[in-house]
């Protein structure tokens, strides 16, 4: 417990000013942003696109053969990913080539060679397909992100400490993308998903804090500092799942798990910051405002009852 308490007090936010503790989240979600407006540049989306989103044809087949391996039987294809499924000796094979092309009954005719016919299953998008799934999940992130603003809003009603916790979690979102983006990880079905899920784990501590410092009485430093324990441990806790979870699928190979933790991983750590500096930082500045005119109606009206007292 004192080693504990020992490191909350080195962390201690209530130390700094308000303005030290807002400017570091956005001077990095305004890094963010930038990241996102190059990649829009470069490749005409703000994230790279996998196969889910802009066509093509994967191929799953039981085989002891190694990444290596496939990814030599198959170099005359333009192969884009060879891994394991996590199902016994399943890889999955992934090409740039869509159904309907010369190449593709080309690979077929290799499958049916090396593999034998109906030992495989292969499945081609295509592009149209793909621009589809494009709009439904920018549909699902948006609807998904308007309905948690709504309800941050209708619980805590007063604008700005609602609007601190939207802003956390966009930043969140925003800044995840952006790491996506500088390790070259694609979008996929399964970082949608983490997307999703990560706009309920951006809210938590973020509502936790919010109302705490709001609907509790006492010492306006010493709330936060006893809210900090609370949700640094539970994030923390979540963290250490989440990564135990991204070591074992890589060490099995099992590409759509690690792509989630990974993205979960981005954003929970950005959510320490946007939650401990950001909305903290705004609460308190919210909080001691409301305070300082407290106090100073408080003034006017004990000055404007001496007057009458004069009179």
């Amino acid at each position: 417990m004192e080693e504990g308490a020992g490191l909350f007090e080195k962390i201690d936010i209530t130390k700094y000013p308000v303005k030290k503790l807002v400017a570091i989240p956005l001077i990095i979600l305004l890094i963010a942003l930038a990241v996102l407006t190059y990649t829009q540049l470069s490749v005409d989306s703000p994230v790279r696109l996998g196969m889910d989103f802009k066509g093509g044809t994967w191929v799953k087949v039981s085989t002891d053969e190694t990444r290596e391996e496939l990814t030599a039987k198959f170099s005359a294809f333009p192969v884009t990913l060879v891994a394991s499924t996590g199902v016994g000796n399943e890889k999955r094979i992934e090409f740039d080539l869509t159904g309907g092309s010369q190449e593709y009954d080309q690979l077929i005719d290799l499958l049916n060679t090396e593999y034998g016919v109906g030992t495989y299953r292969i499945e081609s998008i295509s592009p149209v397909f793909g621009k589809q799934y494009q709009t439904q999940t920018l549909w699902a992130l948006g609807i998904a992100f308007i309905l948690m603003a709504i309800v941050v809003f209708v619980v805590f009603v007063t604008f700005v400490p609602s609007f601190a916790v939207v802003m956390s979690a966009f930043s969140d979102i925003v800044i995840a993308v952006a790491c996506m983006d500088l390790i070259g990880m694609e979008l996929s079905l399964g970082t949608v998903a983490a997307l999703l899920m990560l706009i309920g784990y951006s809210v938590d501590s973020d509502i936790l804090l919010t109302r705490n410092l709001l609907h509790k009485k006492g010492d306006l430093n010493e709330k936060l500092r006893n809210t900090m324990r609370t949700g640094i441990t539970m994030t923390s806790t979540t963290i250490s799942a989440i990564f135990a979870m991204f070591a074992v699928s890589f060490y099995i190979g099992i590409p759509i798990l690690k792509n989630i933790s990974i993205v979960l991983l981005f954003g929970l750590v950005m959510d320490l910051m946007n939650t401990w500096l950001f909305n903290a930082g705004v609460l308190r500045w919210y909080i001691e405002r409301k305070e300082r005119k407290k106090y100073v109606r408080r003034d006017v009206g004990k000055a404007k009852k001496k007057g009458k007292s004069v009179k």
